[in-house]
């Protein structure tokens, strides 16, 4: 009985554990893009919702997801507000108000009894007023990576941390209810765990224009919850989670193939602006 307890949360918490190592690793050789598109895939969440599915009929699961797609909102306004303050304010304090804002937006967001549409539209003002707010974090030029001297035992510590919050944060939610649960389940430890262990590697304008990045894949990830919740009263768990599989990772596809004609339009947006400017400046 003690296995089929724990096994849910502990699942979750080595798939977590995992990946966030691999999205630091991603983001400190390859570049902030990487790192965030790789913290923004469901394989936190994902085994969460399996194991929630073998403990709970389809209406629970539903419930949940769409909560889930409700508080990836309050993640879509974590990464604005650390994005904003990050270079104002050092590690710790720009994570912490970057946290008290999701957890705050979280509780209103639980008070309130969502619909599909109420929910996609949250996510849609966010991610949009998002795009908008940080499309002035410098991105452009190669970031200062600061040379970190690692010890072997650095990153099964890191593991471990992250397993045994997920593992508590879990625990917790299993007993919270259905649309709690859900707003439990995208808690962004993947994307906290990920700005804590890359900001001493990549500095605060590296972390910011990481999470600058995440903005994209994460609406995606919301719009996959979406159709998790609208799907499993028709086809059932099995289909439904397929087709949000599908889904995230066609859209992590888009992210990529799209990204260097996204990377030219913004530098011949950041030229023409030069060039007005330099117009004005003579005139």
């Amino acid at each position: 009985m003690t296995t089929v307890i724990w096994l849910p949360p502990l699942v979750r918490a080595i798939t977590t554990a995992l990946l966030v190592l691999g999205a630091s690793v991603a983001a400190e050789t390859a570049g902030p893009f990487w790192g965030a598109l790789i913290a923004s895939l469901p394989v936190s969440a994902g085994p969460a919702y399996v194991l929630l599915a073998m403990q709970h009929d389809a209406d629970f699961v539903a419930t949940s997801a769409l909560g889930s797609c409700a508080a990836n909102a309050a993640t879509g306004l974590f990464l604005i507000v650390y994005g904003l303050v990050a270079r104002r304010l050092s590690a710790w304090p720009s994570l912490g108000a970057a946290v008290l804002v999701w957890l705050a937006a979280s509780l209103a967001i639980q008070e309130i009894g969502w619909t599909p549409v109420a929910a996609f539209l949250l996510n849609v003002v966010v991610y949009v007023g998002g795009f908008k707010l940080l499309r002035a974090v410098p991105s452009n030029g190669p970031l200062p990576l600061r040379p970190i001297r690692r010890r072997w035992v650095d990153l099964p510590a890191r593991a471990l941390a992250v397993a045994a919050f997920v593992t508590l944060v879990v625990s917790l939610s299993s007993v919270i209810g259905a649309t709690a649960t859900g707003i439990a389940a995208v808690f962004p430890i993947s994307l906290i765990s990920l700005i804590a262990i890359v900001r001493s590697r990549i500095g605060a304008r590296g972390s910011a224009v990481l999470v600058a990045d995440a903005l994209p894949p994460m609406l995606g990830f919301g719009m996959m919850l979406l159709v998790l919740h609208l799907t499993i009263p028709y086809w059932g768990i099995p289909i439904a989670y397929t087709i949000a599989l599908l889904l995230t990772l066609s859209w992590s596809g888009a992210l990529v193939f799209l990204r260097p004609h996204i990377k030219h339009s913004a530098a011949l947006h950041r030229l023409r602006g030069a060039v007005e400017r330099g117009r004005d400046g003579l005139g």
